[in-house]
């Protein structure tokens, strides 16, 4: 008997003879992968953003779309449209909407995605004020924000969409809600708990670095009521940059409740479901909040609108949770397009239902 070769299970049907059945002496396999040449690039692009690299991922979206009108190539589009929103970048998603729609000769979309909300809301929230994307100190809502304060308005900020701000839109952020506290005008914040949480990681006791930073997220601490926290940091400040620090006030109004601008069904709007609503930057595998939201055997409704950045071990961490959780159907509403793409990259569209907005 013929001794098999290394490695070789002997029970394996080793007979080829098909191969002689073909012409030419082919083996009549014959191998059709269909790829989509625009895949890798978008994949390439998520991950830049996931790992902070905007401008790399802007960098490549620009690089491909230039001239593309290849149906293809419109997610790629459509995750620049996303990342130049999530910016705040409105000069540039404009040009960019007109050479979109001369290239793919299509509709553009609007640079406001913000959900329909009642009438009866939209009268609630007169003289409210959405700060969204990066703002930078010359941002002229910051001239309506002082003019309102000058003539003694109240006003509701809406924090929720703000991706970030530079050291001088800080300081003037800090300065106008100081000031309108002051002065006890009732001015409420949406989505402070969000900035306030995003300002804490960047503030770190020791590195003499932004302060604006630190008296912005003093001042949400004191809107927030959040005595505790407020001392903590204000005695991280004092030591970081060698002077006398705030003092902690009590709050004089109510921070405006998460709920307030509600979703209303209407035919000519894209709404989402009940969800939980999560906002900013998930990052360092941190599903603490999106955990809470997790319930045995029921389905799970998680709204990403506001959800800026989703790393790479958020991504993965979120996979092995769905995984291992003993809950019902997933279902993840609108997130950006390069939160998207990470998701499907990592398979998370593999243990949940990923439903993107209109576009």
């Amino acid at each position: 008997m013929t001794e098999s070769p290394a490695g070789v299970d002997e029970d394996w049907d080793l007979d080829f003879s098909i191969a002689s059945t073909q012409p030419n002496g082919g083996y009549g396999i014959e191998i059709h992968e269909e790829t989509d040449p625009y895949a890798e690039i978008g994949e390439h692009a998520a991950i830049l953003y996931a790992n902070g690299q905007d401008a790399a991922a802007r960098a490549t979206l620009e690089s491909s779309i230039q001239g593309n009108g290849e149906p293809g190539a419109v997610k790629l589009w459509a995750m620049l449209f996303d990342l130049l929103r999530l910016k705040g970048e409105r000069a540039a998603f404009d040009a960019l909407g007109l050479e979109f729609a001369r290239v793919c000769e299509l509709s553009p979309p609007s640079w406001d995605l913000e959900p329909v909300v009642s009438k009866q809301v939209q009268r609630a929230a007169a003289g409210s004020v959405v700060l969204q994307g990066v703002m930078a100190g010359d941002d002229p809502v910051f001239d309506g924000l002082l003019l309102a304060l000058s003539e003694g308005q109240n006003r509701s900020l809406d924090l929720g969409r703000l991706a970030g701000l530079d050291t001088e839109a800080s300081a003037k952020l800090a300065r106008v809600l100081h000031q309108a506290r002051r002065r006890g005008l009732s001015w409420e914040l949406a989505g402070a708990e969000g900035l306030a949480s995003r300002l804490a990681n960047r503030t770190v006791a020791g590195q003499a670095q932004e302060e604006p930073l630190w008296l912005l997220l003093l001042e949400l601490f004191q809107y927030l009521g959040w005595e505790t926290q407020f001392e903590e940091k204000a005695v991280d400040y004092a030591i970081t940059f060698e002077v006398s620090p705030p003092s902690w006030e009590a709050p004089r109004h109510p921070v405006a409740p998460k709920v307030e601008l509600a979703l209303v069904e209407e035919d000519d709007a894209e709404t989402v479901p009940e969800a939980a609503a999560l906002e900013g930057e998930i990052l360092q595998g941190n599903l603490k909040e999106l955990a809470l939201h997790l319930k045995p055997e029921e389905e799970c409704r998680l709204d990403f609108s506001r959800v800026s950045r989703l790393d790479f071990v958020s991504a993965g961490a979120l996979v092995n949770l769905l995984k291992t959780s003993d809950v019902g159907p997933v279902v993840i509403y609108h997130p950006n397009r390069l939160v998207a793409e990470l998701m499907r990259v990592m398979g998370v569209d593999q243990v949940a239902r990923v439903e993107l907005s209109k576009h």
